[in-house]
């Protein structure tokens, strides 16, 4: 399954190569698409912060002209890292947020002309900005583990978590979010989800507010808990790491602090990677 945009936790686990090994079928698919790459073509590094591993037959750390050419290589953040990338031609960019990874999975160039990236999105969350392309066949698409997304010439975002849930959101132009053969337009100032075996929902408004509607937060014993709801379109970071929400919203979580008066950081962030901090202090309490 994929999720098509036609053309944002947890640490970063430490993805060993494995992550990127093929089966054999794979490996001759990926050996083909190399083959159809193109010189010249290439998504290259403009700037890092943080830990950023770049994957280019090797892992190492990520550095500034650093070039993605081929099929495989890929991008890896950390926690409270981030990354910019410019498209060879100067078609777009792609900023790649916190515990993402990113994976080339073709760049090519067809008799026609028309230029191809497709690019997977396993986890995490980036946001482009793409101009119209001036060959009508050529596209740029995302792929998470639940859907393909496809652009034409746009500014959007996907976020994946862990579950493999795709958040597709556009902020100009128009984007296609499709999965199980259904096709979804998400227009300016909407957002589509889709869910791992599912075809994309009805595109509807993306939430900028990025509030927190609070069922209660309280110091219990030895840790803090906190339970309530947000946009489910949207992921929720407490103290920098990811805290599961429902397909609903809703979420609840224990929190084991060192002080009782140590204040509570939650991040609220939309697709396109718009992001709100939210400060609570254990000690005052909703309930």
């Amino acid at each position: 399954m994929h999720v098509h945009l036609m053309l944002p936790s947890k640490q970063v686990k430490q993805l060993a190569l494995g992550s990127f090994v093929a089966t054999t079928a794979g490996v001759l698919f990926a050996t083909a698409l190399q083959a159809q790459s193109a010189a010249g073509r290439w998504l290259s590094i403009q700037r890092t912060s943080g830990n950023v591993v770049a994957v280019v037959g090797r892992r190492q750390t990520a550095q500034v002209g650093t070039r993605l050419s081929a099929v495989g290589h890929g991008l890896i953040t950390g926690n409270r890292s981030s990354a910019h990338l410019a498209v060879d031609d100067g078609i777009g960019t792609v900023a790649i947020a916190q515990n993402t990874q990113i994976t080339i999975q073709r760049l090519s160039v067809l008799s026609d002309g028309a230029k191809i990236t497709v690019i997977d999105v396993p986890q995490g969350q980036a946001r482009l900005q793409v101009r119209r392309f001036t060959n009508p066949n050529s596209r740029l698409e995302l792929h998470t583990p639940s859907g393909v997304a496809a652009v034409r010439g746009t500014e959007f975002g996907v976020s994946v978590d862990e579950e493999g849930q795709t958040n597709v959101a556009t902020l100009e132009g128009q984007v296609e979010a499709s999965a199980q053969n259904v096709s979804v337009p998400v227009d300016a100032g909407m957002v589509s989800i889709i869910h791992p075996g599912e075809p994309p929902t009805a595109a509807r408004t993306l939430d900028r507010e990025l509030d927190i509607q609070w069922h209660i937060y309280e110091w219990r014993e030895d840790h803090f808990y906190m339970a309530g709801r947000i946009d489910a379109a949207n992921s929720l970071l407490a103290m920098g790491e990811d805290v599961a929400v429902s397909r609903s919203g809703h979420f609840a979580q224990k929190l084991y602090l060192t002080s009782r008066n140590q204040p509570v950081m939650l991040s609220v962030q939309n697709a396109v990677g718009e992001s709100r901090t939210h400060r609570i202090l254990p000690w005052l309490s909703n309930d």
